[in-house]
């Protein structure tokens, strides 16, 4: 399926959204001049009644009237939600028009997350303005966010992990319609839990983010674990059928019998007051589950993450049928007579304790299990959304990294300039020369990105790509710290002793350098940057190193079989500069630096 064939998908059903929500006004507007006439004349029948009009028909109009009114009125309820379920779906199927587009501005960009001393976050932009995590993050939820930082921060190194989550993500993403259902139905909770009770829900739904689940269900029980109250609801009942048969017997009169059911009533009425306060417990839980059900209930049908054993919508179900039958005690007289004859209250109180026995202590998972669901909806919306993206091949051999074109996915569609990276065997590594500008440093960041996406099993915006997994190291944009009294030499350092500490403790690494030791003077750099590269390749490593040092180029005639040299050139051509972006073999001839200096008339013309 091409770009342009899910962009017309967006715009037909957005156009469908449309015309229903107008229909919808409509009757909503219908409905509700229909529901003032039908209350105006069900009072008008009252007032002319009271006035006199002794007409029989008048109270049964006024009866009818009120009826429909309330009926009208329920209705009425069901099509604002109707219109506000369309009003989220019309904006989650914009925003995939916008992703479409490459416009994810509208998507929080995940700058909470940023860490300057992750091993590789700050180099590549993951996280913050225009970045990788702004361009897949389409969570609904505050976990859900956490949840795919995690997983972009901790990139997969087993290749039989890699492949399952790249067989479940391709599921997940031939099936649009759950896609946008489940986005709805989570912002739709969202939106509902923001109404009741102010939470951020507008934004994201914060109800699976609660601390509380846990603590309550280890609370313990107030009525299901004594005998006590266990006993009391046969007994009563035992001697009320025995009381109530000797009436029938005449063994007994109705006053005996009446004495007896007010004096259990009497009793059950001390344990009113708590089982109040457990009700309200209750019914915030159950309010809270309720709003989250039909996202569950989507996650289940999707077969796609394990809830529990235990069927969590039809748990859901189970609890707003005995909340309804407790809601009952509204009922003074019923609850009074229920009562006296078997504790009906404690029995209640139960039941519920007993669904809470056996579900409380699933419901963590059941939070867990959408949070994991909306972190890879992101991320299968992001593979739905680059169908011109490949999935790589994953090995578990020795170290490869091979592609025949790698593009940098943060760039706008066409005005890339993809190239190729052949990395075989243990150790490798290819350095790479160029004049400034010339496109170094994109490079790394393409190949580093992509390796990223690989790692974590989402497609690569490329080709032909073959991979084994490894941990991803950087120094691309080392950072200096004056909080901590680091220098910039320092900090850089610091990510060198890192990646030696690493390797010497037995990983395997891929790492990308980007001018190393640039904080130091040119000889000490040179001599400096000779003797890591040949240790790392005594180390068995393998990666990229990009340097305006044409030196470093010659340690691949010492190491033929395991240093390999590749450039980006600048051409100068009838004194214009130009830049065509393609790796090339070998070593830069072409430097820009004076020539631009020449251009902009800095150094006095001295040239």
């Amino acid at each position: 399926m091409s770009i342009e064939t899910l962009m017309v998908e967006c715009q037909t059903e957005i156009s469908r959204i449309k015309e229903s929500q107008c229909r919808l006004h409509r009757h909503i507007r219908w409905i509700s001049m229909l529901r003032l006439v039908l209350f105006l004349t069900a009072l008008l029948s009252i007032c002319f009644y009271i006035a006199g009009q002794k007409t029989p028909l008048l109270p049964a109009i006024s009866v009818v009237g009120f009826m429909l009114f309330l009926a009208l009125v329920k209705y009425h309820t069901r099509l604002f939600a109707h219109y506000s379920y369309d009003e989220i779906r019309l904006s989650v199927c914009r925003g995939d028009l916008a992703h479409l587009s490459e416009d994810y501005s509208g998507q929080r960009d995940g700058k909470e997350y940023v860490n300057t001393g992750h091993d590789y976050a700050h180099d590549i932009d993951l996280y913050g303005q225009n970045s990788l995590f702004q361009m897949i993050n389409r969570t609904c939820s505050d976990v859900g966010s956490h949840r795919l930082s995690d997983l972009l921060g901790k990139p997969l190194t087993e290749a039989k992990a890699i492949r399952e989550r790249q067989q479940l993500l391709q599921k997940m993403t031939t099936n649009g319609e759950f896609l946008t259902r489940f986005r709805v139905e989570m912002l739709t909770a969202a939106a509902e839990d923001y109404r009741t009770n102010g939470n951020k829900g507008d934004e994201t739904l914060l109800l699976l983010d609660n601390p509380g689940w846990d603590a309550w269900a280890t609370q313990p029980d107030s009525f299901a674990g004594k005998w006590i109250y266990r006993l009391l609801i046969p007994l009563s009942a035992c001697i009320n059928l025995l009381v109530w048969g000797a009436v029938i017997g005449g063994m007994a009169s109705y006053s005996q019998a009446l004495l007896v059911t007010v004096m259990f009533a009497t009793v059950a009425s001390i344990f009113t007051t708590h089982i109040t306060r457990k009700q309200q417990e209750f019914s915030y839980r159950l309010r809270t589950l309720s709003l989250i059900a039909p996202a569950i209930g989507l996650v289940e049908q999707i077969s796609v993450f394990n809830l529990t054993d235990a069927s969590a919508s039809s748990a859901i179900r189970r609890l707003h049928k005995l909340m309804d039958v407790l809601d009952r005690r509204n009922n003074v007289l019923l609850l009074f007579l229920l009562n006296g004859l078997f504790f009906w209250e404690i029995y209640q109180m139960i039941r519920l304790e007993e669904w809470k026995r056996t579900y409380a202590t699933h419901i963590p998972s059941w939070m867990d299990a959408l949070a994991q669901a909306d972190a890879y909806t992101s991320m299968a919306l992001f593979a739905r959304h680059h169908p011109d993206y490949t999935w790589p091949e994953v090995k578990d051999t020795r170290f490869i990294y091979q592609a025949t074109s790698l593009s940098h996915p943060l760039m706008k569609r066409g005005t890339c300039v993809a190239n190729p990276i052949e990395i075989i065997g243990n150790p490798f590594f290819l350095v790479i020369t160029g004049a400034n500008m010339a496109g170094k440093s994109t490079y790394l960041r393409t190949i580093s990105v992509n390796y990223l996406l690989a790692c974590v099993g989402l497609p690569v915006c490329g080709e032909g790509m073959t991979f084994t997994p490894a941990r991803l190291l950087t120094s691309l944009r080392t950072a200096d710290s004056l909080s901590n009294g680091e220098s910039y030499f320092f900090a850089e350092l610091k990510r060198m002793k890192l990646i030696i500490d690493s390797l010497k403790a037995g990983e395997r690494l891929f790492i990308v350098l980007d001018e190393i030791l640039r904080g130091t003077n040119s000889v000490d750099k040179q001599k400096g940057s000779l003797a890591l590269l040949k240790q790392l390749i005594h180390l068995q490593a393998n990666g990229i190193i990009a340097t305006h040092d044409l030196l470093l180029g010659t340690l691949a005639d010492h190491y033929p079989t395991h240093i390999r040299n590749h450039c980006f050139e600048a051409d100068i051509q009838n004194n214009q500069l130009t830049f065509p972006y393609r790796l090339r073999p070998g070593i830069a001839q072409n430097m820009n630096a004076c020539f631009l200096m020449q251009q902009m008339g800095i150094g006095n013309g001295e040239w």
